[in-house]
């Protein structure tokens, strides 16, 4: 016989509201929960895990029920969303949904670090931010929490939709529309499309929907709708911002105001990028929203930390290197390029791009784009890693232009200690793992 959710979710609560889908990572008292993927079957660790200290094992293969602390349940992923909806039910919590095609997990730890400054929160880990990651970050909430900020990725049509209803935001954001996992999507407007189920949730809901006024996608979806809450460089923005243009770390203004803006303090972050203005905005926004006084919101937003390889400047030698190479789509990509092409500097720019995944049958098109886009800066070498980014450089005579197969081959032909007074962007999709360049 089945378990049900009712009573998956009282062992649940029983194990101190712990969970684990690893059974590698076993806490002593947890529930565990077996999960199976195109190569693994979490239902054979069952009694690995109850060996290792976890109180409960859920499966969802009878053949593994063979003991009294074994659940059985029809869908082991199917069961941990429902128990994680099952969850948020019970919440009394402020839940701070955020997606879009850019910008997703900087502006999570951002807000995370706004709200934090003054309440207690939960925030979702790293990036998980996916159908298993989001239900963990559910789980995670506990009874103390006053607020939560749950990112929620997608790669295909109607995912945030699914995650919507897994979450229930009471607000959200929306980042950016841009053209990320076009492989999945198919076009930017299916991407529009899926991005923009939060605001149809919320909506729906009455929750507060925070919105970039100056985005010419985002705030016509919700200019009308009566609990919108706005923020950018328009005057008739709720919260207005502004920055100094051309600086290597993002420098700017905001208020509730346009008048008062003049008089507002300077913010010095430690972002590399002025692309994560809107970031920053969205951050205070919400923090501002919720009644966070202004001094905490200004003193979190300058001592965030960026890290993972987003928006680092890091420092090598005579050289700087602006860090921005944890994901990459051809909106991200063209938008460092503008950044670097802005940054006033009297060192030598050069240009470091990795392969951009997952675009599909976009793929040649969106590389020599962006390649184009590469070549019409001022940087004197653009050095790029990749089979699609060797394809696009084949059509091109630019002796500025230098080609390597992976990033192995550029660290061995173009050592970092052969750049000298150099600022450098450095910006590929994960799985290039471009940040490799700059290790010993």
């Amino acid at each position: 016989m089945y378990t049900s959710t009712d009573a998956l979710y009282e062992k649940f609560v029983g194990c101190n509201q712990q969970i684990s889908t690893d059974s590698r990572k076993i806490s002593p008292g947890c529930l565990y929960l077996a999960l199976k993927g195109e190569n693994f079957n979490g239902n054979q660790f069952a009694h690995q895990a109850l060996e290792s200290g976890a109180s409960f094992a859920v499966v969802d293969e009878l053949q593994w029920v063979t003991d009294e602390r074994i659940l059985l349940v029809e869908d082991g992923l199917s069961a941990l969303q429902a128990l994680a909806q099952h969850h948020r039910k019970q919440l009394q919590a402020v839940v701070v949904g955020i997606t879009g095609s850019n910008g997703k997990t900087t502006t999570k730890e951002l807000i995370a670090q706004v709200l934090g400054s003054h309440f207690a929160i939960h925030a979702t880990p790293g990036n998980l931010n996916n159908h298993i990651g989001v239900p963990l970050t559910l789980l995670g909430i506990r009874p103390e929490h006053e607020m939560a900020v749950v990112e929620m990725g997608a790669n295909h049509p109607g995912e945030v939709e699914l995650l919507c209803e897994l979450v229930l935001p009471d607000c959200g954001v929306v980042t950016s529309i841009g053209k990320e996992h076009l492989e999945g999507f198919g076009s930017l407007e299916v991407i529009i499309q899926t991005e923009c189920a939060l605001y149809d949730q919320l909506m729906a809901s009455g929750g507060v929907v925070f919105v970039n006024h100056d985005d010419e996608i985002l705030f016509p979806r919700a200019e009308s709708y009566r609990n919108r809450f706005s923020y950018g460089k328009n005057k008739e923005a709720d919260v207005v911002g502004a920055m100094s243009p051309g600086e290597l770390q993002l420098r700017m203004r905001w208020e509730t105001a346009y008048a008062a803006l003049p008089g507002a303090p300077v913010l010095q972050t430690q972002l590399s990028g002025d692309y994560n203005f809107y970031n920053v905005m969205a951050a205070a926004t919400i923090g501002k929203y919720y009644g966070v006084p202004y001094r905490k919101i200004n003193e979190a937003i300058t001592a965030y930390q960026p890290k993972n390889n987003r928006s680092q400047l890091v420092e090598a030698g005579s050289n700087v290197f602006l860090v921005d190479c944890y994901n990459a789509n051809p909106s991200s990509m063209e938008k460092a390029l503008e950044y670097l092409e802005r940054v006033k500097t009297d060192k030598t720019k050069v240009v470091v791009l990795g392969d951009m995944f997952e675009l599909g049958e976009f793929e040649a098109e969106e590389h020599a784009a962006i390649l184009q886009k590469a070549l019409l800066t001022s940087a004197k070498r653009i050095l790029l890693a990749g089979k699609a980014f060797q394809k696009a450089a084949s059509a091109v005579a630019d002796v500025r232009v230098e080609v390597f197969a992976d990033v192995a081959a550029l660290k061995a032909q173009v050592p970092v200690q052969s750049l000298e007074d150099c600022m450098v962007l450095l910006k590929g999709s994960r799985g290039m793992k471009l940040e490799l360049y700059l290790q010993d």
